[in-house]
Parts: structure tokens; sequence; C-alpha cells
């Protein structure tokens, strides 16, 4: 799901994620300020759970298929309880990988950029607009060719980031909102 941005009652509207009466994120909604706008809201490209889930797909398929090989050749009947048990085990990471997208929420507001993650412990990162030195749009190979990208935030000096917003659909548009923001309203 790409992102939302002003919704018709100048809220963001948010899809799978814990909601109060008014649309917003719960976790967003317990830490905005009197007076914060909610100017938009994200989370990755829903491709992030295949590549999420990609490796080990891999790897259980091969071992279900050298399984299956060895089956055929000494005539034992492995070949079907251990392919079951890896589309199993990559069902059930496929689960695990879109319960930690749903998980994943990035909040931009009038005050400052917000990231939800995680499912067991869950961490909020959260930094007023003014104190970013650094706000990049950063593309791999696979982001290039899936039209998606990372936004990295930084409010300390040097090399790397405090936090990114992962594998977003429309990077440029939602990095350019976040330019856009942090002008009209940095402090």
């Amino acid at each position: 799901m790409s992102g939302t941005a002003h919704a018709r009652d100048g809220r963001a509207a948010f899809a799978t994620t814990a909601l109060d009466e008014a649309g917003i994120p719960l976790f967003a909604a317990t830490m905005l300020e009197p007076g914060e706008i909610i100017v938009g809201t994200w989370r990755p490209s829903p491709l992030w759970i295949a590549l999420r889930s990609a490796r080990f797909g891999a790897f259980a398929m091969l071992v279900a298929a050298i399984a299956a090989a060895a089956s055929g050749a000494s005539g034992l009947p492995w070949a079907i309880p251990i392919g079951q048990a890896a589309v199993g085990a990559v069902l059930v990471r496929l689960a695990v990988a879109v319960a930690e997208w749903a998980s994943r929420v990035y909040v931009l507001t009038d005050r400052r950029v917000m990231r939800r993650r995680g499912l067991v412990s869950p961490t909020v990162y959260s930094a007023n607009l003014n104190a970013l030195r650094r706000v990049e749009l950063v593309r791999t190979r696979t982001d290039r060719a899936l039209g998606t990208g990372s936004i990295t935030f930084s409010s300390g000096p040097g090399p790397g980031y405090d936090a990114a917003w992962i594998m977003l659909a429309r990077p440029a548009d939602v990095l350019a909102l976040v330019e856009t923001t942090r002008r009209r309203y940095g402090r």
C-alpha cells in the first residue's frame, strides 16, 4: 500500500493498522502533540513481503528438491512429507513477513517524521523536522527495477543515518512531500 496524504477531513487515512476514532494510527495518536497535524502515512511496498521471504523460500524449495531426488534414487517415500514441510515453512515465513510489513508504519506530521516497526517489541523513531540535517533518497538496483526506494533521515554529522523509510512506492513523491513540509513548517 502506498501512502495516503490528506484525507477529506484533513487527516491521513490508514488501513490495516489500529486506528483511533479519528482514523489516526494509534501509535502516532498517542505521540501527537497538541495541534500537530498528520501530513501523510505510508508503509513499504507490498513487494517488500516477497523480497523479505524470497531467500528463505528458495532455500526451502532447494532442500525439498534435494530430498525428493534422494528419495527417488533410494526408493524411500520421503519426497511428499519433506515437500509438505518445505511448503509449510515457506507459508509460515510469508505470514511472518506479512505481519512485519503490517507493523511498519511511516508518518509525516507538520513537526516531525516517525517510524514504527517490530512485532514482539516494536520500536518507534521520531525526529523533529528542524533537527534533521540530511534527508536522502536511496535507490538500489532492485529498487529502480521495482519502482521503489528508501528515504533516510539523519540528525547527526557524518555518514550513516538514524532511520529509514524503506522500500516506498513513488519515493521521489514522498521525499518531495517531506521536503515541502520541512520548508513550510520547519521552525
